[in-house]
């Protein structure tokens, strides 16, 4: 979860390849994550990623300078660049084209002692250089102590519009943290959603697909869920009701943070950052494959788990709603 203060530097290179197959009802069946066996010599947290013709340019949060960036080839040779902003540093860096033009989406200190999610508009076609930033929602400004809030990820929907997902803690607590979503028809001011796309101490979301009807977005536990944090997969028809999140990493060392882009059909390239575990906070940007088997969302079943209180879906011709009964969320007729 991208809320570390401080990074110490670290080269370290990412630990062994790890496949873990994602295999439970409700979510991609036969879906694998494997380490790419590159050093890329980035540290910090909160990576994001866009591909060009030159390469990755991967822009990430890197202790007090806030966001830095890097163009990568796909040996995983990085070069840093230049990203020219006003207004003092920005975390959680992410872009996404708008209605109203290439934008970029992150999280901003403010001396009041808040913090809050803001876009800008990119001033160049690489969003190296940021215009003047205005506030993406007043109830995407919190206390800068409240924890456990942030990353905002900005998806373009089919439709044009664009929804921010972003980390909420309406409880503090242990892999309490929840995901939420925000719609916006220019792309500058936003509007909640109504209930929660993720329950259950999940963070970090990346949508890496987005079309009528097939959804897919890669998310990582709370640091607070595990001795490690762990890379999931999760699926949707709509970008609001998402199946249980699967797990695609194992417990040898944290993944999170992650960012990707399809590089052929059902394989995504990922972006994430990495450390030893929990309690190290040594974090380096790695770079992963992951595999997704052909398929559109599964179908909920009357009694399986889900995800979204209040939630509806299709099962034939049956309307179910996610209940929570006896402490437990799912689907019910």
């Amino acid at each position: 979860m991208r809320n570390v203060v401080k990074l110490v530097v670290c080269g370290a290179a990412v630990a062994a390849s790890v496949s873990v197959s994602a295999g439970s009802a409700g979510a991609v069946q036969g879906s694998t994550f494997t380490d790419d066996p590159v050093s890329l010599g980035m540290t910090g947290v909160s990576p994001h990623v866009e591909r060009t013709a030159a390469g990755d340019r991967v822009w990430r949060s890197d202790g007090p300078v806030g966001t830095n960036v890097s163009l990568c080839t796909d040996a995983g040779a990085c070069t840093p660049e230049t990203l020219s902003l006003s207004g003092g540093p920005v975390s959680d860096f992410a872009v996404a084209q708008s209605p109203s033009g290439l934008r970029a989406y992150f999280k901003r200190m403010a001396p009041g002692g808040t913090q809050s999610v803001q876009s800008a508009p990119c001033l160049d076609a690489n969003c190296l250089s940021i215009g003047a930033a205005s506030p993406a929602s007043p109830e995407m400004e919190v206390p800068s102590s409240t924890k456990a809030w942030g990353v905002p990820d900005p998806v373009r929907l089919p439709d044009g519009r664009v929804r921010i997902y972003i980390v909420e803690s309406p409880v503090e607590g242990r892999c309490t943290e929840k995901v939420a979503s925000y719609t916006s028809a220019d792309g500058v001011t936003f509007a909640k959603d109504a209930g929660w796309r993720l329950e259950g101490g999940f963070v970090d979301s990346e949508v890496l697909r987005a079309r009528d009807g097939d959804w897919l977005m890669i998310v990582a536990d709370g640091p607070g869920c595990g001795t490690a944090q762990r890379l999931y997969l999760t699926q949707s028809t709509d970008g609001l009701a998402w199946s249980t999140p699967v797990a695609l990493t194992g417990s040898d060392r944290s993944r999170l943070d992650p960012a990707g882009y399809e590089v052929a059909p059902n394989v995504f390239r990922i972006y994430f950052a990495s450390s030893g575990g929990r309690m190290d906070m040594n974090f380096t940007i790695g770079r992963g494959t992951l595999r997704v088997a052909a398929g559109t969302a599964a179908s909920p079943k009357a009694g399986a788990a889900c995800t979204t209180a209040g939630a509806k879906a299709k099962a034939g011709r049956t309307t179910l709603t996610c209940k929570r009964a006896k402490g437990k969320l799912t689907w019910s007729r």
